[in-house]
């Protein structure tokens, strides 16, 4: 998703024009060191970075580094420019990826030419090949990754960069539908459409460079056991880019870039053998209508849409935004049909309008399925999938009205506490089995079908209908009677459950006739 040019090599000639964001984090001189721009300008070991992994300056893992010379005279074998070939392939590539956080799961950070803003820093690993080798009419970079997106888990990724377009075709894991997705751009300048477009990275880009020093530096993700591999490697500067490379030969073997990323090369940058097929599928077959099950900002042959186009209602795929009636029902309490006498009685009448839903007719992908018969890990991956599917526009009416329908927490807290919570049952003894896992499942089931029903559009659902996506059933049984004395009682996994487990059941606020509602610690609400 809106993946990378060569990461750090965002075009170096807006490099220079970096340090006028005015260095909002206020990153010190390991993190991050302008060259061009910086008095004084950068030494030996200043720059070098490491493993980021958030915005503060503490947020970082930094590598380690000494000085051997920073006087270029006389070094043996002499420093050569880095050198970023006409055509190569580099395989086994790691690296941190950062950019602007545009969604919650970091699919659509790209490298921009400012550090201002909220950043995401995403890890992936895979091969990378450039050619623009003449005859070979490619012209472009071909990525083929595997990215890290908590609670996604690894998601197969394949970028496609040819002139001022983008391809970015992502294959989620079976957990979250194994289906595809692909994003159809074209690239400008810190994602601002008014800005020129940005083209691949030419192969001279690392001739404008600086020799700062030679140092023996710890460089990351090479070693298995995670230890820094200490090597002596030239270290050159443009701007905020930074490359280290191999003495004599100029093979690349670390890039960093305080707001763009790590990059390293184990293998090196100088294999020109390159596999060209993936330049042939251009724009790529899933990008094409009738292709990959979620495509965004693709026109029918696979272009990326001219910037008038209407932005996509959702983060995971074209589809139209909620309709007038939809807007009406937000707006509005269910009626006599859609209620019950107790909770049994909701849950088995809201289960029949959620199986007849047009989404689950027959010879449709797409399923119900008992909750008792899901895992709360399960719910919570089909969770993050109803997140970026969900229609912004209704969540702002429940916003606006306080409505228990609203989301109560970001996905990055909410990921954050399924995380916590998963742990805690799990050291407790309880994540297999007993009353706590049960009402931990049980609440993301009530969460998981609220959010289905009241946050994704008409449209978006018969879009999944044509996956294998399964939506739980209401749970029949209710838990009031456990949480109401766990709440009252010492501090336990239950008490934590329960108390999650009240925000995540606000059916029966609307959907019970019973009067005062029987799940009776919800009045707590």
């Amino acid at each position: 998703m809106m993946h990378r040019l060569a990461l750090l090599a965002f075009v170096a000639a807006h490099s220079a024009a970096a340090q006028a964001d005015g260095n909002p984090h206020g990153w010190d001189r390991k993190r991050r060191c302008d060259h061009t721009d910086y008095t004084p300008k950068c030494g030996g070991c200043e720059g070098a970075g490491g493993i980021p992994f958030g915005d503060k300056n503490e947020a970082i893992h930094l590598t380690t580094c000494e000085v051997v010379s920073a006087d270029p005279k006389g070094l043996a074998p002499p420093p050569r420019k880095p050198v970023w070939g006409t055509s190569f392939t580099a395989k086994d590539v790691s690296e941190i990826l950062i950019g602007p956080k545009n969604d919650p799961f970091c699919f659509n950070a790209f490298p921009s030419n400012s550090s201002e803003g909220n950043l995401c820093y995403r890890f992936d690993q895979g091969t990378q090949t450039v050619d623009f080798k003449a005859g070979d009419n490619a012209n472009g970079m071909f990525i083929d990754t595997t990215l890290t997106s908590p609670p996604f888990g690894k998601i197969q990724s394949k970028i496609l960069h040819q002139g001022p377009s983008m391809w970015i075709v992502n294959h989620f894991p079976w957990y979250a539908l194994g289906i595809h997705q692909c994003v159809c751009v074209d690239v400008k300048q810190g994602g601002d459409p008014a800005t020129p477009a940005v083209y691949p990275v030419q192969y001279n880009w690392t001739d404008q460079m600086f020799f700062i020093a030679r140092e023996k530096i710890g460089v990351e993700y090479i070693n298995a056991d995670g230890s820094l591999d200490v090597q002596t490697l030239d270290h050159w500067a443009f701007g905020p880019h930074h490359v280290w490379a191999k003495p004599g030969t100029g093979d690349i073997v670390r890039m960093y870039q305080p707001f763009n990323g790590l990059q390293v090369f184990p293998h090196g940058n100088l294999n020109t053998t390159v596999d060209t097929t993936p330049f042939r599928d251009i724009p790529p077959a899933l990008c094409k209508k009738g292709g990959a099950t979620f495509r965004i900002n693709c026109d029918d042959d696979g272009r990326p849409k001219p910037k008038t186009a209407k932005k996509p209602a959702t983060q995971l795929a074209d589809a139209q935004p909620a309709s007038g009636g939809e807007i009406t029902r937000a707006k509005s309490m269910p009626g006599k049909a859609y209620r019950g006498e107790s909770f049994a009685g909701m849950s088995n009448t809201l289960n029949k309008w959620l199986t007849a839903h047009p989404a689950f007719a027959k010879g449709a992908a797409a399923a119900t399925k008992p909750c008792e018969e899901m895992t709360a890990k399960e719910i919570q991956q089909l969770q993050a999938m109803l997140y970026l599917a969900r229609d912004a526009d209704l969540d702002a009416i429940y916003q606006d009205a306080k409505d228990n329908r609203r989301l109560r927490h970001s996905i990055d807290d909410l990921v954050a506490r399924w995380g916590d919570l998963n742990d805690a049952l799990a050291a407790s003894g309880g994540g297999g089995g007993g009353a706590a896992a049960a009402i931990h499942r049980d609440g993301h089931c009530h969460e998981a079908v609220m959010w289905w029903v009241h946050h994704v559009s008409e449209d978006m659902k018969m879009v999944l209908s044509s996956t294998p996506i399964t939506i739980p059933l209401l749970p029949q049984a209710t838990h009031s009677a456990v949480c109401a004395g766990a709440i009252e009682g010492a501090e336990t996994v239950t008490k934590r459950v329960c108390k999650v487990y009240q925000e995540q059941v606000t059916c029966q606020s609307c959907h019970s006739n019973a009067l005062p509602p029987a799940h009776g610690f919800l009045r707590a609400l």
